[in-house]
């Protein structure tokens, strides 16, 4: 059973290996900083609890840039939503109780007028999450300064912006567009549904966006950490973010279902939705930021720098044996010409 077991986690660890070794290998802009010593989230929560007052002033920042987003998905969309259904007097009581039989109702009607108006205007989502990632370009770059064990300043979280705000705005592009992309799919199925059309098709329109998506916060998981840690050509980010995906999927699951499944729970119940506004706006920003940059750390640590560093050591090897060998030729040489 035991050599059952080992052979079981030797094959994961080798799958593993077989997916990082084709990663662009390099070391990350840390100066000789210690490898974390605990778990991702023992090294998160110390992280966190060590520098909260300065993580929560720059999370209080971040919160004026991710505001509009805030504003329109829990207090425009409903009232203007709200708005527009007084508006037209939709009549919602036809052929209910007496007196009412044979009036007509505009129920069917301003259900598909609500669907209708959340499919065009829940785009507006996408330029609401690009401007929130200028904020989190510099909650990224102290989350990472904190997580690698450096003492944090409020001028890092401008430092961030300087140095990374286009990547982090692109990222932060793709991520609104993936949740657009889910709720458009949601809402324009049920909008054919209510209006009798066609729907069997739609159904596969939001099984890929769902699949997209979830691919998308894979990639982001991994992705988001790296933008800041490693002078790389962006294209090798890129694929450096895709296999860490890949090999490390089982923790990005777990990591996922919590920071995303947990304010997904949180939004169906209108006392849970203020607790969860207020979260973030104490301090969400800077706990999902930490929470993503140390699990960045941790995959660096654990995974991206052993290989790197047994890759220099196997290089240095074969160095020292061309160098033996080219001696040991030049020798030959020299005693040859003696004779």
């Amino acid at each position: 059973m035991a050599n059952a077991v080992k052979k079981q986690k030797s094959e994961k660890e080798s799958f593993k290996v077989r997916v990082l070794s084709n990663m662009t290998l390099t070391n990350d802009l840390s100066i000789n900083r210690p490898a974390i010593e605990t778990g991702m989230v023992r090294h998160w929560w110390r992280t966190f609890k060590l520098n909260y007052s300065a993580l929560v002033m720059q999370n209080l920042v971040c919160l004026l840039l991710a505001a509009p987003f805030i504003i329109f998905v829990f207090f425009v969309m409903p009232n203007l939503e709200q708005r527009w259904i007084t508006q037209n007097a939709f009549n919602f009581v036809g052929e209910l109780g007496f007196g009412f039989t044979g009036s007509t109702t505009d129920t069917i009607t301003a259900i598909k007028g609500v669907y209708l108006f959340r499919l065009m205007f829940y785009s507006l989502i996408i330029p609401c999450f690009t401007l929130m990632g200028l904020g989190m370009s510099g909650l990224f770059y102290s989350s990472r300064n904190v997580a690698w064990g450096a003492k944090v300043k409020f001028r890092h979280f401008f430092r961030g912006i300087k140095k990374y705000w286009w990547q982090y705005m692109l990222a932060f592009t793709v991520i609104g567009i993936a949740a657009y992309g889910v709720l458009a799919s949601i809402y324009g199925y049920l909008y054919l549904n209510i209006a009798g059309l066609t729907t069997w098709y739609m159904w596969l329109v939001m099984i890929a966006a769902c699949v997209l998506a979830l691919l998308v916060v894979y990639f982001m998981l991994s992705y988001l950490p790296i933008i800041n840690m490693y002078k790389l050509p962006v294209k090798d980010k890129v694929k450096n973010s895709i296999l860490l995906s890949v090999a490390l999927i089982l923790h990005s699951t777990i990591l996922a279902v919590i920071l995303i499944g947990l304010p997904i729970a949180f939004i169906w119940s209108s006392i849970t939705k203020i607790l969860l506004l207020v979260t973030f706006v104490l301090f969400g920003f800077a706990a999902y930021a930490t929470a993503i940059q140390c699990y960045g750390v941790y995959s660096a640590d654990y995974y991206t720098t052993p290989l790197y560093q047994n890759k220099i050591y196997l290089e240095e090897k074969e160095r020292r044996r061309a160098a033996n060998v080219n001696r040991q030729y030049v020798k030959k040489a020299k005693n040859k010409g003696r004779r």
